[in-house]
């Protein structure tokens, strides 16, 4: 049966023939017959991805290979280049007019993947210049063990045989690398030993696993000692043979940055403009700053500005033992707060929060938000939260737990990170009918609402302390130099050093703080933009409807048509939104 009649014959048999409102026109027959045609590539791509990169499957929800690693070898690469293209130029041939708008989205979508795909395995060499992607492995495995996507013993035991392969993929880096950024080997080398040091960290996720066999604990025990003796090998590879040669820029220059901004983003904006805008939205976040300082206590603001107001921000904190409680309890209540204000949706998914284990430390922020796998029905999520180790100096434990978990500061990472921020919205995304939404992934979506939530939280009454604006305004700064930096680093207008230097004058960081900024801002070019234009977009579309609908807004009803259009560019939602909501006023009519 050819791809027409299949098309035609499953819309005639879900549809009453006599029905004259069912009447098919038949420009709505080539559009069931292209949206087929999508249905088609995507499914080939997903099959793709799971054939040649076994790990990203498992991060998106496919579990048939949850046994392989990845193979980081050319040759895996240029099978799975060649690949995409030939998916590209089957989407190509679709005739995406004829489509619905929604599935026009789905379309342009699933073709911004497919382009940043193969622009990535061709141009950005990632097998010789990241020497991080060789220890990936690692943290998949741990995310597999804490998911309850299928059965636990076949969890451990696809766990085990990815463990007992990563040796190989470490071997493969060997042959690899070649001049890679210094400042890129110098964190390998760092995530390697943390990960060779607190490698007793898997132990407790395999216990179901191995309880009552000795065989399998065996297996376990054994494949834990090559994978230290894997790990300390490369972290001495690293050391001698590739940080000497470690020369590579890890800026990607002004072409690459506009590619990224224009395809994965779907932004229509040059480099040159989100330069401009990232510079002027860091001069007016430092003045507001300033003015909430004053706010606070003008005379010590007028004496030492606002470093001095936030050296002064209380320190009081939970016992290190209870911070993970004070987290759940804080979950708790910004749950029961805004479904009595009524401005969102309830998130009906699990959420796990959890003690960071010490080889997640090197690459994440200490409080990190971990969403479901993309595909998978079973959507619970964890909150990994960094503590100082047991065995730290209790002074050097009290620093960190003052700092970072200071009660006012607590709340402003719940909302951030669970409740109105990146729990909602992750599953509110998830729970959209389009496969291609899920997969997608949006940073200046996911990163723009949670940065919105933070000021949502504060409109709503939740903050309980005086304190939390001034520290949302001094977080706003933070990010807002983070997408200045960003956009001056990888267009090459700043030095690595010249961006550090940037961070240690304007913000106060110390020259390792400084640095780690930078390190991460240059693995990920425009994330560090994707924050503060996220946000800013997301009240602009507010304040329209605001303006628009005038007593008629419902800023709950806009939230939630906001998350559910899912992992589309942020141009798409508003133009979703602003379609549907015509769409409506028609039917009222």
């Amino acid at each position: 049966m050819s791809l027409l009649s299949l098309a035609l014959s499953c819309l005639f048999v879900a549809a009453p023939v006599c029905a004259y409102e069912d009447t098919l026109t038949t420009e709505e027959l080539e559009g069931a017959l292209e949206n087929t045609k999508l249905g088609e590539v995507f499914s080939q791509y997903l099959a793709t991805i799971q054939m040649y990169d076994p790990e990203r499957a498992t991060r998106l929800g496919l579990h048939g290979a949850d046994y392989a690693l990845t193979q980081r070898t050319p040759e895996r690469v240029a099978k799975e280049l060649e690949a995409v293209k030939r998916l590209r130029v089957k989407l190509g041939e679709i005739h995406k007019d004829t489509m619905p708008p929604d599935l026009k989205v789905d379309y342009e979508t699933l073709d911004h993947m497919l382009e940043v795909d193969v622009y990535e395995m061709e141009t950005q060499n990632l097998l010789a210049r990241r020497p991080q992607s060789y220890l990936e492995p690692l943290f998949l495995v741990y995310q597999m063990m804490n998911k309850d996507y299928e059965d636990y013993n076949t969890r451990s035991s696809n766990a085990i045989s990815r463990l007992k392969a990563f040796p190989g993929v470490l071997e493969q880096a060997e042959r690899n690398l070649s001049h890679p950024p210094e400042a890129w080997t110098r964190q390998a080398i760092k995530q390697a030993n943390d990960a060779l040091n607190y490698v007793s960290d898997f132990v407790p996720v395999f216990r179901g696993y191995t309880r009552y066999d000795p065989v399998l604990k065996g297996q376990v025990d054994e494949t834990m000692g090559k994978v230290k003796a894997a790990l300390a090998r490369y972290a001495a590879f690293l050391e001698k043979d590739i940080l000497p040669n470690s020369d590579g820029d890890p800026r990607v220059g002004e072409y690459a940055y506009g590619f990224y901004l224009e395809r994965q983003h779907g932004l229509d904006m040059t480099p040159g403009s989100a330069l401009s805008y990232s510079k002027k939205t860091f001069k007016k976040s430092m003045k507001d700053l300033e003015a909430e300082a004053r706010n606070i206590d003008s005379i010590l603001a007028s004496d030492k500005g606002w470093k001095g107001v936030l050296e002064k921000l209380p320190k009081e904190h939970p016992p290190a033992a209870e911070v993970l409680k004070a987290f759940q309890d804080e979950m708790d209540r910004a749950y029961q707060h805004f479904d009595e204000y009524k401005v969102v949706e309830f998130p009906r998914a699990r959420l796990l929060i959890k003690r960071m284990p010490g080889f997640m430390a090197a690459v994440l922020p200490y409080v990190y938000y971990a969403p479901s796998f993309s595909l998978d029905d079973t959507r619970i999520s964890e909150l990994f939260v960094l503590l100082p180790p047991d065995s730290a100096p209790e002074a050097s434990r009290e620093k960190v737990l003052a700092s970072g978990f200071n009660y006012a500061q607590v709340e402003l990472l719940t909302a951030y990170a669970i409740m109105p921020g990146m729990h909602l919205r992750s599953y509110e995304a998830s729970s959209n009918k389009s496969k291609i939404r899920r997969i997608s992934r949006q940073p200046v979506v996911a990163n723009g609402w949670a940065c919105y939530s933070e000021l949502l939280a504060e409109e709503m009454g939740y903050y309980t302390s005086y304190w939390s604006r001034f520290l949302r305004c001094y977080v706003r700064a933070l990010r807002a130099a983070r997408a200045y930096a960003d956009a001056s680093l990888h267009q090459k207008k700043w030095t690595q050093a010249e961006a550090s230097v940037f961070f240690q004058e304007k913000l106060f960081l110390t020259k390792v703080q400084a640095d780690a900024e930078v390190l991460k801002l240059s693995l990920a070019p425009t994330d560090g933009l994707s924050y503060v234009l996220g946000m800013d977009r997301i009240l602009e579309m507010r304040r329209y409807y605001q303006r628009t609908e005038a007593k008629y807004f419902d800023l709950r009803r806009f939230h939630t048509l906001f998350l559910r259009l899912g992992e589309i560019p942020i141009d798409r939602i508003e133009d979703e939104m602003r379609r549907q909501k015509r769409e409506e006023k028609k039917i009222i009519r």
